[in-house]
């Protein structure tokens, strides 16, 4: 009976021990999931952390447009800065007062006029089909298109004869501030007629420079039209 007793208690023994080894493999096999989880969780964040840092660097990194903007930017702002050393290169004076007609029979005068100090900048303005030497209509040659001649006061200030191109340059004829006819002498047509076809033929086109504007008002201030 005794014996029967003990095999009894050794038996359930037995199986309170294989109980007990089943939890504790149970437990141990939820921390090790629980553990690989948690590990697989951290990558995924680190994973998504990294892809945000990318897309955070390549969103600050310049584009193509924005570089194209900064250099338009830097190309406009050059632009301007040399537009404002022209500005100052004009000695502060303003020309807004007077017409651009009177700034560039100044201006043509300023570069081309036999002499600076004159009295009066005459001006006249010739029609095409005008005769080219006045005191001889009849054998002289004509204008080709409209001039204008620049004269000051005296015969020796010299005279100016020219056409604008309308884009910073002028045609300058070769006509003399006066026509010496000489006393008593036959008047030779031929020769006028030959002079004259030379003069309207043999041009010279000649770049006008922009000069200090302080001269350039003193001029404008002689200038007197021819009617």
């Amino acid at each position: 009976m005794l014996f029967y007793y003990a095999v009894l208690f050794l038996i359930a023994l037995a199986i309170t021990g294989c109980s007990s080894g089943d939890k504790e493999v149970s437990k141990e096999d939820t921390s090790v999931v629980g553990s690989e989880v948690d590990e697989a969780s951290s990558d995924k964040d680190q994973g998504d952390k990294e892809d945000k840092d990318k897309e955070q660097l390549e969103s600050d990194e310049p584009n193509d447009s924005d570089q194209d903007e900064v250099r338009d930017h830097t190309s406009s702002s050059s632009k301007d800065d040399q537009l404002d050393d022209e500005v100052s290169q004009d000695d502060g004076v303003d020309l807004s007062a007077y017409s651009s007609e009177e700034i560039e029979y100044a201006r043509v005068w300023q570069q081309l006029g036999p002499n600076q100090e004159i009295d009066s900048l005459y001006v006249a303005k010739i029609s095409a089909g005008t005769s080219i030497n006045p005191n001889h209509e009849d054998a002289s040659a004509k204008y080709p298109e409209d001039v204008i001649m620049l004269q000051g006061t005296r015969v020796v200030d010299g005279a100016v004869t020219y056409s604008g191109n309308g884009d910073g340059t002028i045609n300058v004829y070769k006509v003399p501030a006066r026509w010496d006819d000489k006393l008593g002498a036959k008047v030779d047509k031929v020769e006028i007629k030959e002079s004259t076809e030379m003069i309207a033929k043999d041009t010279k086109k000649v770049s006008i420079k922009p000069f200090s504007n302080d001269e350039i008002v003193e001029l404008i201030k002689k200038i007197k039209l021819n009617e």
